[in-house]
């Protein structure tokens, strides 16, 4: 799913928003920097200061990021899960602190991609799914 377009995007910028919902619907979004692609549909990202984001990702799961730099844009949605211990997150913790050795890593949040789609201001773009 994730293009070599969308890969270069999302190693390119520093921050992106991850949104979630909570039981009665009402939206939360935080900003994640430590990020990381898997393979082509999945994406890993560090918890360190989460709090309403992981009572949402607990409640159901569904989360939407958006990534973007100058006109060019995407919004990948998912599955989300947290994981404060076992295989992922060792690896995960493994990962991050090779690269940030000060990082608290309180878990790892695995997101399963299902949709994919421009946020690019264009007329034919905008709001389309990328297959």
């Amino acid at each position: 799913m994730l293009t070599k377009e969308i890969r270069e995007l999302f190693e390119q910028v520093p921050t992106m928003a991850l949104a979630t919902v909570d039981s009665h619907g009402i939206p939360n979004v935080s900003v994640i920097a430590s990020k990381k692609i898997i393979d082509s549909e999945t994406i890993w990202t560090i918890d360190t200061f989460h709090k309403k984001t992981l009572d949402n990702i607990n409640q159901n799961g569904q989360v939407s990021i958006a990534l973007w730099k100058d006109s060019l844009g995407y919004q990948i949605k998912g599955t989300a899960k947290h994981y404060t211990e076992g295989v992922i997150y060792e690896k995960g913790k493994e990962w991050i602190l090779k690269i940030k050795p000060q990082k608290i890593v309180k878990g790892v949040i695995e997101i399963k991609i299902t949709n994919i789609y421009h946020l690019t201001p264009d007329y034919n773009l905008a709001g389309e799914e990328i297959n």
